[in-house]
């Protein structure tokens, strides 16, 4: 009769598709993941891998045996669930934040997720969208919380809330205080996150919708760095709003309106596909419950 862990085995094998990954996602050595399959190979009396094949690809009754040790696992995390309050432990979590977040809601994450499992092992990455879209592609993080414009087939997309954003500028760069018509600005340099970021994505997207071009486009990885550039009356740049109220009560920025506004940027916590229920459920509650993009940043 096949275990649990031999079926953990088989799929994070097939999904990540190395034993070596599927030793460091399990927490586990490389030959403990070995034996495990040919534990299982042996009860079931077929081989699940096809050693004659360069990686680790799945034999004609290994993708038979996957598909039903993915229905197993799913329904064990369920009865799990049901069984406990905080439903099954959480040793480790690795999971990747863009910046905003970071500078925001991250510590009440946190907090909240040490307080459910005290014994817990968080690994946070921060980074660009893009990057930490392929972080979990390759099963390096187990959730990234992005903006909501990478979702592929294969991923599964929690809404947690959305930023609403306004082009900002620093006084001394821009005295008309009316209604700006959205192709005035490329007067001025723009200050942008460029393709790499969620938030850059969309309003790449939205300017394209638009008909607008800018032919000043300056790009930095940084919100931070965007934030300074501004101050310093490089060019002008698209910011939260709400985070950013101290600075714009300081006098050190100014939201300049457009016709039309800037879109509202919707924030999503991602997950792969075959993630365990338990896993999505409770990473999904407590970023409900902590995520606040209007959480204001302190600044000297």
């Amino acid at each position: 009769m096949p275990t649990v862990k031999q079926l953990e085995a088989l799929r994070w094998i097939a999904v990540l598709g190395s034993y070596e990954k599927a030793a460091e996602r399990l927490n586990a050595t490389q030959s403990a993941v070995t034996k495990r399959i040919q534990e299982l190979e042996a009860s079931l009396g077929t081989a699940v891998f096809d050693r004659n094949r360069r990686g680790a690809r799945l034999t004609v009754k290994g993708e038979a045996v996957f598909a039903l040790a993915e229905e197993l696992l799913s329904l064990r995390d369920q009865i799990v669930a049901v069984g406990s309050s905080q439903a099954a432990p959480i040793r480790q979590l690795r999971f990747g934040v863009t910046e905003l977040t970071a500078l925001t809601w991250l510590p009440a994450f946190v907090a909240e997720i040490r307080a459910a499992y005290p014994n817990i092992v968080l690994e946070p990455e921060v980074e660009q969208s893009s990057d930490l879209f392929q972080r979990l592609r390759n099963g390096t993080v187990d959730f990234i919380v992005v903006p909501d414009s990478l979702w592929q087939p294969g991923f599964k997309s929690v809404p947690l809330a959305s930023v609403q954003n306004a082009w900002m500028c620093s006084p001394a760069l821009l005295h008309d205080r009316g209604i700006v018509p959205l192709s005035e600005l490329g007067r001025f340099n723009i200050l942008t996150q460029g393709n790499r970021s969620g938030s850059g994505l969309v309003f790449g997207k939205w300017l394209e919708e638009c008909g607008v071009k800018f032919p000043r486009l300056l790009t930095s990885n940084s919100l931070i760095a965007m934030v300074g550039l501004t101050i310093a009356e490089i060019g002008i740049s698209y910011l939260p709003l709400r985070c950013f109220g101290g600075l714009i009560e300081q006098g050190k920025l100014r939201v300049i309106e457009t016709d039309p506004p800037l879109p509202p940027v919707t924030y999503v916590a991602m997950f792969r596909g075959d993630e365990a229920a338990n896993v999505i459920n409770v990473i999904s509650n407590i970023s409900r419950a902590t995520c606040d993009f209007t959480r204001p940043i302190r600044w000297a």
